[in-house]
């Protein structure tokens, strides 16, 4: 069966009219089902599985193997399974391949299961970046007949061949565009002498050339734009195709929560155990964080250096946690790269957990009152929650500091 990652997806709101509960999605980030998030650990892959791709996969794949790595399926057609579906056993032959082809171009000293893993990534991002390039032009074009300008849907015009096949020609350019995302999505190693960026850019030449280098026609920003009016005159009868210039790089998700599936059939999913949360350290809890909230999250922090009482818990699975005394938590902290509520998907968010709310309310109702004036929200689970964005004022700040060392304060 399909996995699926807990990510927010508007197209679900969008097809459904309502959001996933709380605690559905809560589950899915700390059980099993959670395929990946938007950063790389340091777990390598399993050595036996690592073996096992030796022996029975082909190096010299990408010239007598045409593998299907990735399915986009479409929002239009069934918003409940729409999203991208990764094919486990294809992208561990790619990566062999990949890693026999690319030994021989890049030299890189590292262990064994270092160097599979990062091209595992590169596979894994580039495929998802292609994907994602269906997504965006099924976006354009929903939009587009929404407003009564087309009268088909995506489905129907990729049943025409000439446009299926400029769409695969396409995703490939779009994925040589977006190399340093393909790169830094991976969390792959850079600089020199060995950059990752040039063995992405490397993978993707091998997958351009299997189509008889056609993509090329579209790399580079002219020939790019050229391309998407060629794509999107397809869709308009010769009278109209002048009316229309307009192209957008993004969709109604974007690549970060777009859905995406692990089609792993009768093997273990790779991805647990290669991708997932762990033990982190301060510093990498900062990296996290979006660079204009690290100063602020520093602040908060600074209370717990300067009291006997609280503590900081990394080993909370999404976030960290200031606590008191013997485990109390009193709030937490959750980085952007940290899936915690479907209304702060992607975002640095401070949450007030049901316990201290308990406190609060004993305490003073008037503080949480004060609280929700600096712009905490209540969830379905009776916590609050502040999602912190690059508006946040120096007053606005300092009230909110107040009011944490306050709620720290209540015995």
């Amino acid at each position: 069966m399909p996995s699926r990652n807990p990510f927010m997806s508007r197209v679900k709101r969008l097809m459904t009219g309502r959001e996933d509960d709380f605690n559905g999605e809560l589950g899915n980030i700390s059980g099993p089902r959670r395929i990946f998030q938007a950063r790389t650990e340091s777990v390598l892959i399993n050595e036996r599985l690592l073996e096992k791709s030796f022996q029975n996969y082909s190096a010299d794949f990408f010239e007598k193997e045409d593998l299907e790595l990735y399915q986009y399926h479409s929002f239009e057609k069934d918003a409940h399974q729409y999203g991208i579906c990764l094919f486990q056993e294809a992208m561990l032959k790619e990566t062999t391949g990949l890693y026999e082809g690319s030994a021989k171009v890049f030299k890189d000293d590292r262990p064994k299961r270092e160097v599979f893993t990062d091209l595992l990534m590169v596979v894994f991002w580039t495929n998802l970046m292609m994907g994602y390039f269906e997504h965006i032009v099924e976006s354009e074009v929903y939009k587009l007949k929404s407003l009564g300008i087309l009268k088909k849907g995506y489905t129907e015009y990729l049943q025409e061949k000439e446009i299926a096949k400029l769409v695969r020609y396409l995703s490939l350019a779009y994925a040589f565009r977006n190399l340093s995302d393909i790169a830094s999505n991976a969390g792959l190693p850079t600089g020199n002498p060995f950059d990752y960026q040039w063995v992405a850019r490397y993978y993707i030449m091998k997958k351009i050339e299997k189509e008889g280098k056609a993509p090329m026609d579209f790399i580079g920003d002219t020939r790019w734009y050229d391309g998407i009016e060629k794509l999107f005159h397809q869709f308009f009868a010769d009278s109209e195709k002048r009316n229309y210039y307009f192209f957008s790089e993004k969709g109604i998700d974007t690549v970060l929560n777009i859905p995406a599936y692990l089609i792993v059939e009768e093997d273990m999913p790779v991805f647990e155990t290669t991708i997932k949360s762990s033990p982190r350290t301060l510093e990498d809890f900062m990296r996290e964080t979006k660079p204009a909230n690290r100063k602020f999250f520093r602040e908060i922090l600074s209370m717990v250096e300067y009291s006997f009482e609280l503590s900081i818990n990394l080993n909370n699975d999404v976030g960290l946690s200031v606590e008191k005394g013997t485990g109390e938590i009193l709030f937490e902290l959750f980085p952007q790269t940290y899936i915690h509520s479907l209304l702060a998907s992607y975002a640095d968010i401070i949450c007030i957990p049901e316990i201290t709310m308990e406190k609060i309310r004993n305490y003073s109702e008037e503080m949480i009152s004060r609280l929700l004036k600096t712009g905490f929200e209540a969830d379905s689970e009776g916590k609050l929650t502040l999602v912190l964005d690059h508006k946040l004022s120096r007053e606005r700040w300092v009230l909110i500091l107040d009011l944490l060392r306050e709620i720290a304060a209540i015995k």
